[in-house]
């Protein structure tokens, strides 16, 4: 399968081009605001450097978050036009679950996290079995239910985390945790692709939504919310 997927639940924007889980291409640039603006470059991009046109691809794959909501809603717009337009199935996938994914360790009791804003940090478990169920929470308290729900085993931690988030969330027992830095980075485009392939993915029947958790920072007018206003 030809697959063109992408994440942008982060900072980090990734897309891959993958070809029967061959890597042909991967673009990841760091946009802390403007992935409407960039995204559509980078889709170019990669598909230039994979040498293969959108007519070439078998179906496309998205992060469906959580995470940025400004992010998630320019991702979805995208991957939404590029679905109308070749009328190639789409498949969703949890970004934190494409995280985990990407170096969970059978055994192991594996925490994936991104920044939630606000203060807050997106988090789940994975490994052997779903440990820890979507936790949207103040670094300090996910680090106390980590530990609760993890008994004896270590807690091995990743994600694209900022250094005062990982002291925080492992303060009160920095012992139980093993934080693995070429770990701490970003979903991206090639572990969606990669859980699409392994039949780990939603497929789109028109209906998937982004899993935005909580609302935008930013409201909008009553106007635009169909508001009448005066």
């Amino acid at each position: 399968m030809r697959l063109l997927a992408l994440d942008t639940s982060t900072a980090t924007a990734s897309v891959a081009v993958i070809d029967d889980g061959c890597v042909l291409a991967e673009v990841t640039r760091r946009l802390p605001t403007g992935h409407t603006t960039h995204l559509l470059g980078l889709i170019e991009q990669a598909l230039s450097l994979s040498g293969l046109s959108l007519d070439a691809l078998d179906a496309l794959g998205i992060g469906r978050g959580p995470g940025s909501f400004t992010g998630l809603r320019a991702g979805f717009a995208t991957i939404r036009g590029l679905e109308l337009a070749t009328g190639l199935p789409l498949w969703g996938v949890g970004s934190l679950q494409a995280l985990g994914a990407s170096v969970v360790a059978p055994g192991s009791r594996a925490l994936a996290c991104i920044d939630g804003r606000r203060d807050e940090l997106f988090a789940q478990g994975f490994g052997d079995d779903d440990w820890l169920p979507l936790l949207h929470l103040a670094p300090e308290e996910i680090g106390a239910r980590a530990l609760a729900a993890a008994g004896d085993h270590t807690v091995v931690l990743y994600g694209d985390l900022a250094a005062s988030a990982v002291t925080r969330l492992t303060a009160a027992r920095p012992e139980r945790f093993v934080v693995r830095p070429r770990a701490l980075g970003a979903p991206t485009g090639r572990a969606v692709a990669l859980e699409v392939l392994a039949g780990r993915a939603t497929l789109d029947d028109g209906s998937m939504e982004p899993s935005y958790v909580r609302p935008p920072d930013a409201k909008l007018p009553a106007m635009a919310q169909g508001g009448h206003g005066r």
